[in-house]
């Protein structure tokens, strides 16, 4: 059963939107990284061995690539495989049924029901879907007063 669409409206999605939406996708990753690169120096500068230096530089800078460098290129090489296929002007309805997204190359419709969790960042809606999936909804580009309509009505549809 079709229902009137309650929104309907056309974005390009940006490549610092895409890179936007894989950080905060990915902040669970990030820390776990940040963390670990963390306790790689503790370990490095404290527990290891006082004759073996080598290994201790060693802990301790890849401690500090596993702070500094992973995150980060995780999320430009996701975005850089993703780009092709994510940042294309798309159609976007947003009805009481789900959010339709539609491009050149692709169809996706997402009901209310998958969507776990709703992240806001300025002029963007991220949905997470699971532990596995998301999807970003720009609304930069939409006069404020139907963004923040936008962003209500999703919030609304969201289950807590």
């Amino acid at each position: 059963m079709d229902t009137d669409t309650a929104f309907s409206f056309s974005a390009h999605p940006t490549r610092q939107q895409l890179l936007v939406s894989i950080r905060r996708f990915t902040r669970g990753q990030a820390r776990f990284f940040r963390l670990a690169g963390a306790l790689l120096i503790v370990f490095g500068l404290v527990f290891s061995l006082d004759d073996e230096i080598v290994l201790r530089i060693f802990t301790v800078l890849f401690g500090l690539l596993c702070i500094l460098a992973v995150p980060e290129l995780t999320v430009r090489t996701v975005v850089a495989k993703i780009q092709g296929m994510l940042s294309r002007p798309t159609e976007y309805r947003i009805d009481d049924q789900g959010v339709r997204m539609t491009t050149d190359l692709t169809e996706f419709f997402v009901r209310w029901a998958a969507v776990d969790r709703l992240d806001e960042a300025p002029g963007l809606l991220i949905a997470r879907t699971g532990q596995t999936g998301f999807y970003a909804v720009p609304t930069g580009a939409l006069p404020p007063e139907t963004a923040a309509e936008v962003t209500a009505f999703v919030r609304a549809h969201v289950r807590p």
